[in-house]
């Protein structure tokens, strides 16, 4: 059997799963989340009548009264659960009626799809209703006490950027990651983010009458990101994913940040950049680009120097420490100590900047304008890929 493919069949199954009062439309679209990617096993937990379809052939496998702490994993020829193995590498797992999942313990609505990789292994993926699933994601990414225009701000911004992915990633095993959106599940739900998303139900930004990739941070830093700093983008950046400075993030939370690193670490984390310069002299930002990130970083040794790109220097001693590109640093004899601002890639809405429109009384409207100039805000259903919807 082949594995990881993505079955057109599910695209046609309807879900309909309730959150809170009052229901989302029946007719939105369905969101794949991935959950867990690539891992040996989880345990599954659905304490309702639930049943099994093959996606790859499209007919119904297998059901179950309950399924309760249930191992599954990769067997010898298809999926496993529990003692059962279903003969196929592409799984759709329903409850028949609206009943919460548990993957690890932690709780999720809709339903799931089950994939066997060709390396053996288990990657789990929850599809349900964009509306319900922008409840979870919208409360797992910003804290309790938001301005409601901030968060309305933001479900539209996620939304924009949810709905993107869908359009682009047809064909594909899922649409976004907790590389794309933070999503913690059910248990992350919120009132006030349900609120906010049933105050914008099926809003989004478009921009000459299509999504566009949307984006946010957490804070900016002082200053938004050219899109085209962080994407390979063929032609000109579009007005709404240009950079800008941003008065109103500077006092929030993330602007300023510090990190230390010892030299035998530094130098371990660089790896083969390390190792083109003896020992450790110095390190030097070499240029910048328009808003004051780091494009290039001079390493330099006893044994000779080595230019390393700003993205991928980041990226090899840790987004954890070096929270964003903008910072400057120091070599001594106690390590290499950095001072920057903001955290996030800085590209589109940041969202203590949008805390700080929000807390001065600036409308969601205001907000989206500052942050997406040029962007227009309307109705998901109608763009392309989305003609019958809501």
């Amino acid at each position: 059997m082949s594995a990881m493919k993505s079955p057109q069949a599910f695209c046609a199954l309807a879900m309909t799963c309730s959150l809170f009062s009052p229901a989302f439309a029946a007719e939105e679209p369905l969101v794949r989340v991935a959950i867990l990617q690539e891992v040996p096993n989880a345990r599954l937990t659905i304490l309702a009548p639930c049943r099994a379809t093959d996606l790859e052939k499209g007919t119904l496998v297998k059901q179950w009264p309950e399924l309760k702490w249930q191992q599954v994993e990769s067997g010898p020829s298809g999926l496993m659960i529990g003692q059962t193995e279903i003969h196929t590498d592409v799984l759709l797992l329903e409850p028949t009626r609206d009943a919460i999942i548990r993957i690890n313990a932690r709780p999720y609505r809709g339903t799931l799809i089950l994939y066997r990789t060709a390396r053996g292994k288990v990657t789990i993926v929850n599809r349900l209703g964009l509306e319900e699933y922008l409840v979870g994601a919208l409360a797992s990414e910003v804290g309790q006490g938001w301005p409601m225009e901030a968060l309305k701000a933001h479900a539209i911004v996620s939304r924009t950027v949810v709905a993107h992915r869908i359009w682009i990633q047809r064909g594909q095993p899922f649409d976004v990651s907790p590389a794309t959106h933070l999503y913690y599940g059910a248990q992350a739900e919120r009132e006030d983010a349900s609120a906010a998303v049933r105050a914008t139900e099926g809003q989004v930004l478009s921009f000459n009458g299509e999504l566009f990739s949307a984006s946010f941070s957490t804070n900016c830093g002082g200053h938004t990101e050219n899109a085209s700093e962080l994407w390979d983008m063929q032609g000109s950046v579009i007005a709404p994913l240009k950079g800008r400075p941003d008065p109103y993030c500077r006092d929030m939370k993330h602007y300023r940040w510090e990190a230390n690193v010892g030299t035998k670490t530094f130098m371990e984390k660089l790896g083969d950049f390390s190792k083109q310069i003896g020992e450790l002299r110095d390190c030097q930002v070499v240029e910048r680009n328009a808003s004051g990130r780091v494009r290039s970083v001079l390493l330099v040794g006893t044994d000779g120097s080595v230019t390393i790109p700003g993205r991928t220097f980041r990226e090899r001693i840790g987004s954890d420490r070096l929270k964003s590109l903008n910072f400057t640093v120091t070599v001594s004899p106690a390590g290499i100590s950095f001072s920057g601002f903001g955290w996030g890639h800085g590209v589109g809405l940041c969202q203590w900047g949008t805390y700080g429109m929000a807390i001065q009384n600036h409308t969601m409207d205001e907000i989206l304008n500052f942050y997406f100039p040029g962007a227009k805000r309307r109705p998901l259903k109608g763009l392309p890929g989305f003609i019958n919807i809501y």
